[in-house]
């Protein structure tokens, strides 16, 4: 969300409120939701070689009416030099039910028989819990380690026939099943022999034990379950699945499958309430925004623009925007009054050459004649070359860049606008708003995760808030000039059938008004007018390329103007591209067919 503080090359503020939205949309969605389901997923799929063995692991499990599996992993871990501990994680995601979560709690872990030093962590969107084992100060002499890990799992008991790995009793509705994998899949150390022993709460049915490229024996003895497991590679889980003659247990789920974790946690009420909020939080952004919003004035139809302003100016009061084509609509309008000439070259170069004198300098509106003093063409003989050489992109650019604030100070100073007086805090909470929704998001998953939602809510639908003219209010004579501009506006882009203009009585306010029909971007339509009712093209004028005044040819003003105005584009551009030129750990795995998917290694 950040990124709409700017935009490399795009005037952002300047974009309608449909797009800024959409734009923000997008961000939002990257922010929030492809970037915790690409971090969720990056995790490296090839376990790293680990130095370390278990010569010796044993599991004694114990699951009571309700559900809850009380753990015991007992392991002897042969250490080579140089390394500090081991780590532990567990996968919450459930191997056979994708809706299920296997939260462990009450983690505690001791390291030769003294409570051994643990940092715990969350890892790929909180799906993997982390036990960081063991004193990132210290090395381990070389040798046989014994280290306990003890914890608990919730609701492990399931109903039969609601997974989808090799130990589910399809068909089946009664009673329920324990599927676990009692060695999980993680571990980055090989085993050389592993005995579980799982003491259930009600006698085993049908207990089967899966494993790959290894032997698994399984004896029962009413509810206990012991496997002796030969060595394992790396990677390797070992599942037990049997069927009890007990209730289902309530276990942990979400509609969701666990990569969605790190967007909408593992509460299904808690992300259900921040959605609702979001929604709010849109409303009342959107509400922001459009009281910013000023309602339009009747626009009855005027057949000149308003005296004594230039293009720029009639479109800015008209928009609070000044227009895409607002250079080219100025040196037209200065050549319409006689201050300066065109000149096409054959290279698809152009010229403006000064030819006005200082008292029609000073007769013209301050933002025209700011363009002509910035190119140096108010004196008689003033040249301004207008190619692709950077050079003259660079003034090009900055004369460009300059517009928007002398038409916003003129409007000021004019006393047709004024400044809004609650936009400045406006903007600052918006500011913020971006700024927490952006430090949610690089958080992560989990609350902070969530908090995003809201936040960048609000965002979008407050993202009007950056137009640059929101900051400005038309007063009651802005208001009046904003009407005598959208009618005249009205009449240069309407059909002649809604408001027909007598071209035979002042057929030279044809190319009066092109500077104006250029910077309401509705020049074409103005010469399809023009041509309808007097059927013939629209003329060029003198001051254009050396053209002349009446019809022929194959017209003017369908595309008369593409060349100049694409002059300057290509100018501005050959400038803004030779600044660009010149400006210059692995992963969790392990899950098996059931819960209790998870693994670890040495360190």
């Amino acid at each position: 969300m950040v990124m709409l503080a700017g935009m490399r090359g795009k005037n952002i503020a300047g974009l309608s409120v449909g797009l800024l939205t959409v734009i923000a949309s997008l961000l939002a969605v990257a922010a929030i939701v492809v970037w915790p389901l690409f971090a969720s997923a990056s995790g490296d799929s090839a376990s790293a070689y680990d130095p370390a063995t278990i010569s010796d692991y044993k599991v004694d499990l114990t699951v009571d009416k309700a559900g809850t599996l009380e753990a015991v992993e007992t392991l002897q871990v042969a250490m080579p030099e140089g390394r500090h501990g081991i780590f532990r994680f567990w996968d919450l995601a459930d191997g056979a039910d994708p809706h299920r979560r296997n939260v462990p709690r009450d983690i505690s872990v001791t390291q030769d028989g003294a409570p051994a030093t643990v940092a715990m962590s969350w890892e790929q969107g909180r799906r993997f819990r982390v036990a960081k084992i063991g004193d990132a100060g210290a090395i381990l002499t070389p040798g046989v380690h014994t280290y306990v890990i003890r914890y608990a799992v919730d609701g492990v008991l399931r109903s039969p026939g609601s997974g989808v790995g090799p130990g589910s009793w399809a068909g089946e509705d009664t009673g329920s099943e324990f599927v676990w994998d009692v060695v999980p899949g993680g571990w980055r150390m090989p085993i050389t022999k592993a005995a579980v022993a799982v003491h259930l709460p009600a006698a085993a049915g049908d207990a089967r034990c899966n494993v790959l490229q290894s032997t698994c024996d399984v004896s029962v003895d009413g509810s206990t379950v012991q496997l002796a497991v030969g060595g394992l590679d790396p990677d390797t889980p070992v599942t037990l699945s049997t069927r009890l003659d007990t209730k289902p247990s309530s276990a942990t789920t979400v509609p969701w499958s666990a990569p969605w974790d790190a967007i909408l946690g593992r509460n299904v009420w808690v992300a259900a309430f921040l959605g609702l909020l979001g929604v709010g939080a849109l409303v009342i952004g959107r509400l922001i925004e459009r009281s910013t919003r000023e309602s339009a004035p009747g626009f009855p139809v005027l057949f000149e623009p308003p005296a004594g302003l230039g293009p720029i100016q009639t479109a800015y009061v008209a928009n609070e925007r000044v227009p895409k084509a607002a250079l080219s609509a100025t040196l037209l309008h200065l050549g319409e009054r006689g201050l300066v000439t065109l000149e096409h070259h054959e290279d698809n170069s152009w010229t403006v050459v000064g030819v006005g004198t200082p008292e029609q300098w000073a007769e013209v509106d301050e933002v025209s004649r700011h363009v002509g003093s910035s190119l140096g063409v108010t004196a008689q003989g003033g040249t301004f070359h207008v190619d692709r050489h950077k050079g003259a992109g660079s003034e090009l650019a900055t004369l460009v860049s300059s517009l928007p604030g002398r038409a916003r100070r003129w409007g000021i100073a004019s006393g047709n606008l004024s400044l809004s007086a609650n936009v400045p805090w406006l903007r600052v909470i918006f500011g913020l708003t971006v700024l927490i929704t952006g430090l949610a998001a690089f958080l992560g998953a989990g609350l902070f995760g969530l908090i995003a939602w809201p936040s960048a809510a609000f965002v979008i639908g407050a993202v009007g808030l950056i137009r640059a003219e929101t900051t400005t209010y038309r007063t009651k004579v802005g208001r009046d000039l904003w009407s005598r501009a959208g009618g005249f506006r009205r009449m240069l882009s309407t059909d002649s059938a809604e408001s027909r203009f007598d071209f035979s009585a002042r057929k030279d306010l044809y190319t009066a008004f092109v500077p104006f029909a250029v910077a309401f971007g509705c020049a074409e339509a103005w010469a399809r007018k023009y041509e309808a009712a007097t059927g013939t093209a629209a003329p060029v004028p003198l001051w254009y390329g050396g053209g002349y005044i009446g019809g022929g040819g194959g017209g003017f003003g369908t595309g008369g103007f593409d060349s100049f105005d694409s002059a300057v584009s290509s100018s501005i551009s050959a400038y803004q591209s030779s600044q660009s030129s010149s400006g210059g750990g692995g992963g969790f795995s392990g899950g098996g067919f059931g819960g209790g998917g998870g693994g670890g290694g040495s360190w």
